[in-house]
């Protein structure tokens, strides 16, 4: 976009008259525009479509070592998973916490959901313990599930003091 594009904006009042005073609504001087900019933006593409490229060649050049068909199910059900599962849930807890929480203890209480939520699915597979032998005792010899249960404990205790803080600083202020 050039100067010459710039002096010829139109004015956008709907993005300021949606929520008067809203610091995340757009300047209505300079309304939202597309990815039509300058054409170099369009170079910052080409490393992810290179990347997914590659990736793509060297599963289908993997022979015998990738078995496609569980991998594609993989693909599928974790898409399906994220779909029908994750975002559903994630969009209801920002409702309710919306309607719960005061809003300076919003942002502590979804970095803390989310960092809770992402250690517990990164830690699912050790805890469920699937390849486990009883005759190996160096497999998971600690509590993993307890573990985890204590990690995200301390995560969401921070959260709330976090929001506890905010929350009594922004009282305070008015």
């Amino acid at each position: 976009m050039s100067l010459a594009d710039e002096s010829d904006r139109v004015v956008d009042d709907r993005a300021a008259a949606l929520v008067p005073g809203d610091p995340y609504a757009s300047d209505p001087a300079r309304p939202a525009t597309s990815a039509r900019g300058p054409w170099w933006r369009w170079l910052f593409l080409l490393p992810g479509l290179l990347a997914v490229g590659y990736g793509a060649y060297g599963l289908l050049t993997a022979g015998e070592r990738v078995p496609l068909p569980a991998w594609a199910t993989w693909f599928v059900g974790s898409a399906l998973l994220n779909d029908l599962v994750v975002a559903p849930l994630w969009i209801g807890l920002g409702w309710l916490s919306a309607k719960i929480l005061p809003r300076p203890a919003r942002p502590a209480a979804v970095v803390g959901v989310a960092v809770a939520g992402v250690l517990t699915l990164i830690a699912l597979p050790y805890v469920l313990g699937p390849g486990a032998r009883s005759d190996n005792s160096s497999f998971l010899p600690h509590d993993i599930g307890r573990n985890v249960l204590l990690i995200d404990l301390a995560v969401l205790l921070a959260a709330a003091v976090w929001g506890t803080v905010a929350t009594v600083r922004a009282r305070r202020a008015d």
